[in-house]
């Protein structure tokens, strides 16, 4: 796989890029059989726990978040320092760091996330290998937990929804790849986003809050939306719907924020100074688009996830993200796929063509 991966980059480009198209084009018939009816609860349930226990034993090829992980939990258990104090770079002996690539940095991550990976850093006894597998499994677990909880959630607000609905979620390719080979932790702050709808839904408002409040912790992000649960608490009529479209509306806006312009965040020393879109993102808002049943909105989603997966291909075939056009290709792939659905589906709606 090295040898394909780093000697023979075009044909490795090629397989990524087929295998992409085939993915989504199986989970495109997916959605049309949970669409017609011609799947149930069962298949779902096969298929979302295999797909998790499969991608959990893949290699994170397309990202070394998964390593800063496991290092910012080693600097605390092994080294009983500080990860916002203390670099990777800081402990040049440590024979973990030939995974890494961002060595020099301190923790961008909240305190309840470094908490939370104490947990499966403490089962992997110190080994390598070992902590590989625990926090892959750690972080897989969570996209079941979001699997779940939308099923749960579209269970109480459109039951005739809820096989479709989840199935959007638990078998879309980019998020499989981004949540559970590649192991971002998004995928378990979709998991408080996604927790704080279900307990507003059973009208635990303090649940809620907490689940807010602790996710921001993992990641600022969900602070974000905290105004949308104070709007729905002292609101005489409690309307999830509506808690969700404004969540939706506000991670879209703060999505492209972020990815167009430097901002500063906590946790993050000197302030963020990545400023481009990245597949993991979508966490961000796509578990709450699974919410709201609109096929069209899915449609335009599936293009935004399909794009997104497209915007590695020039790191795999290059091997680094300098040469030129690269900027122009991402945004291009991105954008296109996304660009014409949403046009087809604006078409449909016009009153000639429904005719």
């Amino acid at each position: 796989m090295q040898q394909l991966g780093y000697f023979n980059r075009s044909l490795a480009t090629l397989i990524y890029l087929m295998l992409i198209i085939f993915t989504f084009s199986f989970f495109i018939f997916n959605l049309w059989l949970f669409y017609k009816s011609k799947v149930g609860l069962k298949y779902l349930k096969v298929s979302t726990i295999t797909s998790t226990l499969v991608l959990i034993f893949a290699y994170p090829f397309l990202s070394y978040d998964l390593f800063n992980y496991m290092f910012d939990a080693k600097i605390i258990l092994n080294y009983h320092a500080n990860p916002y104090t203390h670099r990777p770079l800081d402990f040049p002996q440590d024979d973990w760091l030939r995974f890494m690539r961002w060595v020099h940095r301190y923790s961008p991550y909240g305190p309840f996330w470094l908490g939370m990976s104490i947990i499966p850093a403490f089962l992997g006894f110190g080994k390598f290998m070992l902590n590989f597998l625990t926090f892959k499994i750690f972080i897989g677990i969570f996209h079941l937990i979001n699997s779940y909880l939308i099923f749960k959630i579209l269970g109480k607000i459109k039951p005739s929804y809820q096989l479709f609905g989840t199935a959007f979620y638990a078998l879309n390719p980019t998020l499989l790849i981004e949540g559970v080979a590649n192991a971002h932790n998004d995928v378990v702050l979709a998991s408080f986003m996604l927790g704080s709808v279900y307990f507003l839904s059973l009208n635990k408002k303090i649940l809620t809050f907490v689940l807010l409040i602790f996710g921001s912790l993992i990641k600022y992000i969900p602070i974000l939306i905290i105004g949308w649960f104070f709007r729905e608490a002292i609101s005489g009529k409690k309307d999830i719907e509506r808690y969700i479209k404004w969540s939706v509306v506000t991670m879209i806006v703060f999505t492209y924020v972020f990815s167009s312009f430097k901002v500063s965040v906590p946790f993050i020393s000197a302030g963020a100074t990545q400023v481009q879109f990245q597949p993991w993102y979508l966490f961000w808002t796509i578990p709450l688009v699974a919410l709201l049943y609109r096929v069209p909105l899915l449609a335009i989603a599936t293009a935004l996830c399909f794009g997104a997966s497209l915007r590695y291909l020039p790191f795999l075939y290059y091997g680094d993200w300098s040469h030129s056009g690269t900027v122009w290709f991402m945004q291009i792939v991105l954008f296109l796929p996304l660009t014409l659905i949403a046009f087809s589906v604006l078409i449909k709606k016009l009153p000639f063509f429904r005719k």
